[in-house]
């Protein structure tokens, strides 16, 4: 290849925009999956002590 060919090559890789929609969707998507894992461990500690809370109490009284 002549060096005019491989630079009008690497010149229209790097205009090319068609992957960068889908990396941002993809990171999008991670950011949500992770706020929701770390919601969902956060709620699940706080369940898992008004449980603990409401069988104490129900233990207490019977």
């Amino acid at each position: 290849m002549k060096d005019e060919q491989i630079f009008e090559l690497l010149k229209g890789f790097l205009a090319d925009q068609d992957g960068v929609t889908s990396i941002e969707y993809a990171l999008l998507a991670a950011l949500i999956f992770g706020a929701i894992v770390i919601s969902i461990g956060s709620l699940g500690d706080s369940i898992e002590t008004l449980f603990r809370d409401v069988a104490g109490k129900v233990s207490a009284a019977a």
